[in-house]
């Protein structure tokens, strides 16, 4: 996928995009009063041109995050070293060795298989200094749609998350396991009348993760209070904010809507 790598923008666009940020920080703020927490906002740039990421990095951001691995890198070769790249989009296990060639690399949020991750390990072994942070998706939904592995409940004792988990802890060292990611429903995303069941779900995943790494004496687990939780869209990220989420992925608020896909058919 081709977008433009020029960072030079203009100053209405920067003010824009400023304005923008502004407004989701502001959104964040308010609900974080609610919460307590101090969830960190990742500007979605997928399909956007590096330009407009620069202009961000000129006011003072940095963590961004893309679907694609090939634009990643793109952008990641021209855009600042000290960018946190956030990668959210599925990951083939064909493109592991091109994910772990970014150097600035924040964490991968889609982890869902212990082949990626084996293949990320051999990748990482000779490619980097510092580890490579790892979620876990949970498709807390059971959308066939959605990427992801089945959620935990009070009853679990194993699972695949369980298994992915204990797998990246004890034979992968250079992955980081931060935490559990999801994409919600479109619906639940669109109803703020009440909490949203795929946050709760992915909370309580959190919970009976770290409560049967506990059990099976998994040396270096993570705790409950360790692992991160990544949820919370354009849609929904203020929702999320009060239910606990660390760390909320907007997009469009920000940037602006996407181009939508031409037909094959319409193009001349």
């Amino acid at each position: 996928m081709s977008t433009s790598t020029s960072l030079e923008y203009t100053s209405d666009r920067a003010d824009e995009l400023k304005e923008n940020i502004q407004s989701v920080q502001a959104e964040i703020d308010q609900a974080t009063h609610a919460s307590g927490s101090k969830p960190r906002l990742v500007a979605i740039s997928k399909i956007k041109p590096a330009s407009d990421i620069k202009a961000l990095y000129d006011a003072g951001y940095r963590h961004f995050g893309e679907n694609y691995i090939q634009e990643m890198v793109d952008k990641a070769e021209v855009l600042p070293a000290d960018i946190k790249w956030h990668f959210v989009g599925a990951l083939q296990s064909n493109k592991s060795k091109l994910a772990a060639s970014v150097p600035n690399l924040h964490v991968i949020e889609t982890l869902s298989s212990i082949k990626v991750a084996d293949l990320l390990q051999k990748s990482l072994a000779s490619s980097r200094t510092s580890k490579l942070n790892v979620y876990i998706q949970i498709n807390t939904s059971a959308e066939d749609v959605k990427s992801g592995l089945p959620p935990l409940t009070s009853s679990s004792t194993d699972g695949e998350a369980v298994d992915l988990a204990v797998h990246v802890i004890r034979n992968c060292p250079d992955l980081n396991l931060l935490g559990l990611m999801t994409i919600g429903s479109f619906e639940s995303s669109h109803d703020s009348s009440k909490p949203n069941p795929d946050f709760t779900t992915l909370k309580e995943t959190r919970k009976e993760l770290a409560r049967i790494l506990v059990e099976k004496a998994i040396e270096g687990a993570p705790s409950e209070n360790d692992l991160e939780l990544s949820m919370g869209m354009s849609a929904d990220f203020a929702q999320a904010v009060k239910e606990g989420s660390s760390s909320v992925r907007v997009g469009t608020r920000i940037f602006g809507e996407r181009p939508k896909k031409v037909p094959k058919a319409a193009v001349q």
